[in-house]
């Protein structure tokens, strides 16, 4: 189900002694981290941290915050997942991000069958695999391939093909 506020990302550490945190990037590319914009603590939160500064280093982002000017401030942020608004995530409106499939029922195109629920999306470094809670309480993986994944409605459930055998 689309959610108003996305997990943007993870605070790694702090950089330097001026209040830059390393910011672990979890949106596509990282674009939407610019000056200006406001991550969040939690989802909702009333206070936002609006983003001063934000670069690239390596797989992570230097970003700097409003009112975080010294390495103690910063280092209150450390370990902690910053939420973003949905829409400055995708201003478009037509992206479907991985928590969108969270609790979705994941059904067979052919016959409606519901195999489970769409508990998390992995990587297991050869592609994406979703993670089935089953009916009867175990867990699969089911790939997150175009054969066997027909179409991502995120209001209302994943339609797959289903290998023969996958979940008997």
């Amino acid at each position: 189900m689309r959610q108003a506020f996305l997990e943007a990302g993870k605070v790694r550490n702090t950089h330097a002694l001026k209040g830059e945190v390393k910011f672990e990037v979890w949106l596509d590319d990282g674009e939407p981290l610019r000056p200006g914009l406001s991550l969040f603590p939690a989802p909702r939160a009333e206070k936002p941290l609006k983003i001063t500064s934000s670069r690239r280093q390596g797989e992570l982002f230097l970003l700097g915050f409003e009112g975080i000017d010294d390495v103690s401030r910063a280092a209150l942020l450390k370990g902690r997942t910053l939420y973003i608004r949905r829409e400055d995530a995708d201003p478009t409106g037509e992206k479907i991000f991985f928590s969108d499939l969270f609790d979705l029922p994941l059904v067979e195109d052919g016959d409606g069958t519901v195999y489970g629920t769409v508990k998390d999306v992995v990587d297991r470094g050869g592609g994406y695999l979703l993670l089935i809670a089953l009916p009867d309480g175990r867990e699969a993986y089911f790939p997150m391939v175009k054969d066997f994944v027909v179409r991502l409605d995120p209001d209302r459930e994943v339609r797959v093909r289903a290998p023969k055998g996958l979940f008997s």
